[in-house]
C-alpha cells in the first residue's frame, strides 16, 4: 500500500507520467494546437453529454480510451478497457456470456439481473438483458461517464453509461490490414477499408477472424482445451450526406463466436453426493460435460442529422437479434452416476434469443446561445426468451439394500421427510441409473420489457466563467413475465423417483404477470472556468434501474424484485499546465444506494444446495477520490497515470440472517491504479520505434460479501516494434509477470482465474 500511495503522489507532484483518464483526462496526443503553438492533452472530441466538445470543457467524470491506446495495446475485451478506467473493475463472469462491470462499487449483481450500467454504441442504447458492445474492432474511442446518469444517458445507468463509438467511414481510400499470432496457437486476422463512392456516399468495411486452438484450461477427461476459441463476423457503414445540412448513417453487424461457458478448476474438489471429485490444478480439470459456448448476433443502425436555424434534430434507431446456446458441467466433476452413492450427472444447457427495437429523438439548441438545451424521447422494446434444461442422472440402485441408510437420508435433505413417497422405511428399489430433465425455466418462458422515456438537459451560462446545468429523466418501464418450471422423467421406468427427489427444488411453477416501474431522475451541475486552463465542477446526480425477476427459484411469489436508485455528490478539478502538455484532474465524490439487490437464502431449498435469490433489502454507501494525470512529454512520448481509492460499504439489509451493515461491497477494489507510457520515437529513413508498457495494479476489496478477501492483481502489458507510416510490425506480451488471481469464486469452491502470461508478434499493413 505504501507503494501505491507513493505513486500516487509521485503522479500529482510531477505530473508527467500519464495517459486515459477519470475525472475527464484524454489519453493519447489528441491534438489542439494554441496560439502559442502548444498541443493539448485535453482537446479529443467526445460526446459525453450528446453534443460534441472538447474533452477538457466536460465539467463531468470521464474516462476515454482512444483508438491509439487500443491499437497499440490490441485492446479487445471490455476487461482490458474498464482496467484503464479509476474505480472500475470487471471481474471474469461465473457465465462468460455476461460483463459484470463494476463502477464505483455498483455492478450487475448476478446472472439473474440486468446490469447497472447503460450501454452504448455510436450513442445509441444496447442494454437490457444482455447488454451489447459488440465486437470491439476498428473502434475510434470508448468513453465511460462515471456515477449516475440523470438525464442523457439514464437508462439503467446506476453506475454510469458506456459508449463505444465505431469508426466512421471517412472522405478518402484507405484502410489497414492486421494478423498476428499468438501463445496457445492464436491466430487473429482483422482490419478495414474506407471506400469513398461520391461525394455524397462513403463506405466503410471491416472484418474480423480469430481462433485459438489451445489454451489454459485443459480437461483431461475429455481430451480438450476449455478456453479454446473463435470470433468472426463483419461490420459495414454507409454515411449519405445529400446535403449540407443533412447526413445519415447506417451500420449493419454480424458476428458470431464459439467459446467456454465457465472456466473454473476445484482446488479442493467438488462434493457430488457424499464423495468429492478429484483435486484440480489451473492448467489440468476434470470434466465428464463439455462446458462450450456459442452466440451470435445480428445488428442494424440508424443515425439521421438535420441541421436548421431552429437547432439539430436527430433521429437514432437499432435492431438486434442475438442467440446463444450453452452447455455447462454443472455437478464439475467426471464422476458418473454408478461410481458411487448420492453421484449424481448434471448438466446445464442454456438456450437464449434476444430481441431488441431501440429509437430516440432528439433536439440540441444552438450551442451559441446562453442558453442551451438537449432534449429527447425514446422507446426501448425488447424480448427475451430464454430456457434453462438440466439433465440429471442418477443411480437409484445404489441406494438400496445395503445402501438403504443413503436412501432415507436423500429423502429426509430433500423432501424433509424420513422416508421416501411410498416406500416404507424410505429405501428404494433396485432401478439402476435413472434420468430426468428439470426445465427451470422451459420453453415459452420470456421477459418482454416496454420503456418509455423523456429527458431534457438545459445549461445557462451566466458569463464566461460561471454555468448551470440541470437534467432530468422520466422512465416509465413496464416488465412482462411469462415463466414456466416443470421437469420431465427420462426414459427410464424409474426416472419420476428423480422428480420426486427434486420436486422441493424445482417445483413446477407458472407465473404470468406485468410489473410497472417509473421514476424521474434529476441532476443538477454547477461549473466554474476561470480560465482556459481550470474548470471547477460540483455536481449532484441520482440513478435508476427499474425491477426484474428472478430467473431460479422454489416459490412463485420470490420471482419478482423491485428497482434500485442511487443519489451521488460530486466535485472535481480539470487543470492543464505547462502550456497545455500536461493536464492533471481530481474528483471526489459521495454516493448512497437503496432498495440494492443482496442475496437471500431459498426459504424452501436444503441450505447445502445453496439456492438463492435476490431480494431488495440492502442499502450502501460509497465515497472516494479519483486522480488523473496525463501529460505529452515531447513529439514522440506521452504518458499517463489513473488512479483511484474507494469506499464502498453496505449500510443496511439482512442477509441469510445476518445484518449487512458494515460488509464491503462484493467485486470492489478499493484501489485501482494504471500507469501506461507510449512512444513512437523518429528513427533515419522514415522509420519509427514504436512501444509501449501498461502497468495495472488492483489491491483491497472481497470476493464475497462476508470472507473471501480478493488477492492483489499486477497486470504488465508491453509492446515494442517499428513502425512506417500507417505500417508496423510489433511484438507484444500481455500480463508479463504471469499473475492470475482468483476472479470468481463459486459457492462450492470452483475457483476462476484471471488469464494468465500471453505473448506473439503482430503486423499492421496500413494503406
Amino acid at each position: 500500500m505504501g507503494c501505491l500511495k507513493g505513486l500516487l503522489l509521485t503522479s500529482a507532484a510531477l505530473g508527467v507520467i500519464a495517459t486515459a483518464a477519470p475525472a475527464g483526462a484524454a489519453e493519447t496526443a489528441a491534438t489542439k494546437t494554441d496560439v502559442a503553438g502548444a498541443t493539448s492533452v485535453e482537446a479529443m472530441i467526445v460526446t459525453a453529454r450528446r453534443r460534441p466538445e472538447q474533452l477538457f470543457d466536460v465539467a463531468a467524470p470521464v474516462t476515454v480510451i482512444s483508438a491509439d491506446t487500443i491499437k497499440l495495446f490490441d485492446i479487445g475485451d471490455m476487461k482490458g478497457m474498464m482496467q484503464m478506467v479509476p474505480n472500475a473493475v470487471l471481474p471474469k463472469s461465473p457465465d462468460n456470456y455476461l460483463q459484470f462491470i463494476n463502477i464505483r462499487g455498483i455492478q450487475e449483481t448476478d446472472v439473474q439481473a440486468q446490469p447497472n450500467f447503460g450501454t452504448y454504441r455510436n450513442g445509441i442504447y444496447g442494454g437490457g438483458e444482455r447488454p451489447n458492445f459488440g465486437p470491439l474492432v476498428d473502434v475510434e474511442r470508448v468513453e465511460v461517464n462515471a456515477g449516475p446518469q440523470a438525464g442523457l444517458y439514464g437508462r439503467d445507468s446506476v453506475g454510469g453509461a458506456i459508449n463505444v463509438i465505431y469508426a466512421t467511414p471517412g472522405d478518402k481510400f484507405g484502410g489497414y490490414l492486421t494478423s498476428s499470432y499468438a501463445r496457445y496457437d492464436r491466430t487473429e486476422i482483422k482490419g478495414a477499408v474506407n471506400l469513398p463512392v461520391s461525394d455524397t456516399l462513403k463506405l466503410r468495411l471491416a472484418g474480423w477472424y480469430q481462433n485459438q486452438n489451445k489454451g489454459e484450461w485443459y480437461n483431461a477427461t475429455l481430451g480438450t482445451y476449455v478456453d479454446a476459441n473463435s470470433e468472426q463476423g463483419g461490420r459495414l457503414s454507409a454515411k449519405w450526406t445529400p446535403t449540407k445540412d443533412l447526413s445519415v448513417v447506417w451500420m449493419v453487424e454480424y458476428s458470431q463466436n464459439t467459446g467456454p461457458s465457465t472456466e473454473a478448476y476445484a482446488p479442493h474438489g467438488i462434493l457430488n453426493g457424499v464423495i468429492r471429485g478429484a483435486v484440480e490444478q489451473p492448467n489440468v480439470i476434470y470434466r465428464n460435460t463439455p462446458d462450450r459456448n456459442k452466440n451470435g448476433e445480428f445488428y442494424f443502425s440508424q443515425d439521421v442529422t438535420y441541421k436548421t436555424g431552429w437547432g439539430t434534430f436527430e433521429w437514432l434507431a437499432s435492431v438486434s437479434d442475438y442467440h446463444m446456446n450453452d452447455i455447462e458441467d454443472e455437478d464439475k466433476t467426471a464422476l458418473d452416476p454408478t461410481y458411487y452413492p448420492l453421484a449424481v450427472t448434471n448438466a446445464l444447457r442454456r438456450k437464449e434469443e434476444v430481441r431488441n427495437v431501440y429509437t430516440e429523438l432528439l433536439w440540441f439548441s444552438p450551442a451559441d446561445k446562453p442558453l442551451t438545451v438537449t432534449a429527447g424521447v425514446s422507446y426501448f422494446d425488447q424480448k427475451f426468451a430464454f430456457q434453462r434444461q438440466y439433465d440429471i442422472a442418477l443411480n437409484l440402485s445404489l441406494l438400496s439394500g445395503p445402501y438403504a441408510a443413503y436412501g432415507s437420508g436423500a429423502c429426509a435433505a430433500l423432501l424433509y421427510s424420513a422416508a421416501c413417497p411410498g416406500v416404507p422405511g424410505g429405501a428404494f428399489p433396485a432401478l439402476g441409473v435413472q434420468d430426468a430433465v428439470v426445465y427451470g425455466p422451459g420453453g415459452g418462458t420470456t421477459i418482454g420489457t416496454q420503456s418509455y422515456s423523456g429527458f431534457a438537459e438545459a445549461t445557462y451560462h451566466f458569463n464566461s466563467m460561471w454555468s448551470v446545468t440541470a437534467a432530468v429523466r422520466y422512465t416509465d418501464d413496464e416488465e412482462h413475465l411469462n415463466f414456466h418450471q416443470f421437469g420431465v422423467p427420462g426414459s427410464s421406468p424409474g426416472a419420476p423417483w428423480i422428480l420426486a427427489l427434486l420436486a422441493n427444488l424445482y417445483p413446477n411453477i407458472d407465473l404470468v404477470g406485468t410489473y410497472p416501474f417509473r421514476n424521474t431522475s434529476p441532476s443538477v451541475q454547477l461549473n466554474f472556468k476561470p480560465n482556459s486552463s481550470l474548470n471547477f465542477y460540483a455536481l449532484y446526480s441520482t440513478g435508476f434501474r427499474a425491477g426484474g425477476f428472478n430467473t431460479v427459484t422454489t416459490t412463485a411469489s420470490l420471482i419478482p424484485y423491485g428497482s434500485e436508485k442511487a443519489t451521488n455528490y460530486e466535485v472535481g478539478a480539470k487543470t492543464l499546465w505547462l502550456n497545455d502538455h500536461l493536464g492533471v484532474n481530481l474528483g471526489f465524490f459521495y454516493m448512497t444506494q437503496d432498495n440494492l439487490l443482496t442475496y437471500e437464502p431459498d426459504p424452501v431449498a436444503p441450505p447445502q444446495y445453496g439456492f438463492y435469490y435476490l431480494a431488495n433489502v440492502g442499502s450502501a454507501e460509497t465515497y472516494g477520490v479519483e486522480l488523473t494525470t496525463v501529460a505529452k512529454v515531447n513529439d514522440w512520448l506521452t504518458a499517463s497515470v489513473t488512479a483511484g481509492w474507494l469506499h464502498a460499504k453496505l449500510t443496511g439489509g439482512v442477509s441469510y440472517g445476518f445484518s449487512q451493515a458494515g460488509q464491503p461491497l462484493e467485486n470492489t477494489r478499493t484501489w485501482t491504479v494504471d500507469s501506461r507510457v507510449q512512444v513512437r520515437y523518429p528513427l533515419p529513413a522514415d522509420l519509427y520505434l514504436v512501444g509501449g508498457v501498461n502497468w495495472h495494479v488492483e489491491t483491497g476489496g472481497y470476493l464475497d460479501i462476508t470472507t473471501i478477501a480478493w488477492p492483489s492483481y499486477n497486470k504488465l502489458d508491453a509492446t515494442i516494434g517499428i513502425a512506417k507510416g500507417k505500417s508496423s510490425f510489433e511484438l507484444f506480451i500481455d500480463n508479463a509477470l504471469d499473475d492470475r488471481p482468483p476472479d470468481f469464486v463459486y459457492g462450492n469452491g470452483a475457483t476462476t482465474l484471471v488469464d494468465g502470461q500471453t505473448y506473439g508478434l503482430r503486423l499492421t499493413l496500413g494503406f
